[in-house]
């Protein structure tokens, strides 16, 4: 014993503490102490970009690549090209450093191919027409150059009259062109696009979205926000389909060498399915055992807790003990006459181990043994039943 208190590290069981235990709780202080190296940890945000989903552009009929790019406003990264279609996939990954202020857009951008640069050539809004001409009345004008001071002593009142008239009458309109269809803009996908090919962005604030990939696979989608052209040199903001999303976010972990850490979402996702086959309850009931932390036949309940076999008190249904299986290195049925007769041997003596310390028990009946390199742990069931489900 290293201490008061400590436990024989050598042996395959332990005894679980109380929630007191003083020395228990300045042993794992300083455990993490030690560990503990200057500077500050950071949170890793792990991003995998699915596919793009439900676009609603018109599609060329010849192949069209597209990329996608993150933006964190620090870093610029950019896919290899894909193939553009109403559900694309695109399978990229991005790490991410974790701060407060978290945030990046995800933009996807077209391929300026020669078929797309025509796209764009149809689309060009067409030229406004001129407005009509106004014919003016050539009498009026005649008129006034015929006129003078002769006109206005030999004209009589009446004369007078009929010529304000003629004045006064409004110029002729030219006739009216043929009616022409409204202008409208060529559909295509470049009607979708900036000069630059963008189609469109999800922008994601991680703030938002942390509490639900903490520690944890999230797969979401985010609108994607594009413009379409309009007549007048104008553009309208639409949405033209989702991106989908996995997100995981794997929080600081001081004392830990950067090369240990989970480098990709899928180390992440492998880490958190071997979390939890050591967290599940596969089996559990009640046996009778002797060795371990038992001195003589004592009856409990126990689980089959992921590689280890715990021990819970029947009042308190706290864990009393764990015995780990990953150190057995056999399971022996007592009843077993093969067993029995080739049991391991004592090199001092040649005699079965089992017997020179457990002299007798080979009659108990329903029982079996975890063999361990430097120690035995026994158990019978109540029932053939359960020892066989055991």
């Amino acid at each position: 014993m290293a201490g008061p208190g400590d436990v024989n590290t050598g042996k395959a069981w332990r005894t679980v503490r109380r929630p007191s235990d003083m020395n228990e709780y300045s042993k794992q202080i300083k455990e993490f102490r030690a560990q503990e190296k200057p500077g500050k940890a950071y949170g890793k945000v792990f991003v995998k970009v699915l596919g793009v989903k439900g676009l609603v552009v018109p599609l060329p009929e010849r192949q069209t690549a597209v990329s996608c790019t993150l933006n964190n406003g620090i870093h610029f990264v950019t896919t290899p090209d894909f193939r553009l279609g109403k559900d694309c996939r695109i399978e990229q990954e991005f790490e991410l450093v974790e701060h407060s202020k978290l945030e990046f857009t995800l933009t996807l951008k077209v391929r300026r191919d020669p078929h797309i640069i025509a796209q764009f050539k149809a689309v060009v809004p067409p030229a406004p027409q001129p407005p009509p001409v106004m014919v003016s009345n050539p009498s009026s004008s005649s008129s006034k150059s015929s006129g003078g001071m002769r006109s206005f002593f030999h004209s009589s009142p009446k004369k007078n009259k009929d010529k304000d008239k003629r004045l006064n009458t409004p110029p002729i309109p030219a006739p009216a062109p043929p009616r022409l269809p409204p202008p409208r803009l060529t559909e295509n996908l470049a009607r979708y696009l900036k000069p630059d090919g963008t189609l469109a962005r999800a922008f994601i604030s991680f703030k938002d979205i942390v509490g639900r990939c903490d520690t944890r696979l999230f797969e979401t989608t985010f609108p994607l926000i594009g413009q379409r052209a309009e007549l007048g040199n104008k553009t309208s903001t639409v949405q033209v389909g989702e991106l989908v999303l996995q997100m995981f976010r794997l929080p600081p972990l001081p004392g830990l060498p950067p090369q240990e850490l989970p480098q990709s979402l899928e180390e992440c996702h492998r880490g958190l399915r071997h979390v939890n086959w050591h967290k599940m309850t596969y089996f559990e009931g009640t046996l009778t055992q002797n060795g371990g932390d038992c001195s003589s036949w004592r009856r409990r309940q126990l689980r089959v807790i992921g590689s280890n076999l715990v021990a819970f008190n029947d009042v308190t249904k706290r864990v009393t003990a764990t015995i780990s299986l990953r150190n057995a290195i056999a399971v022996e049925d007592n009843q077993d006459p093969h067993k029995r007769e080739g049991g391991m041997r004592s090199p001092a003596s040649g005699a079965s181990r089992y017997h020179d310390e457990y002299d007798g028990l080979f009659g108990v009946e329903r029982s079996f043994r975890l063999v361990f390199p430097t120690e035995e742990i026994l158990f019978f069931a109540d029932t053939d039943e359960e020892k066989m489900k055991w």
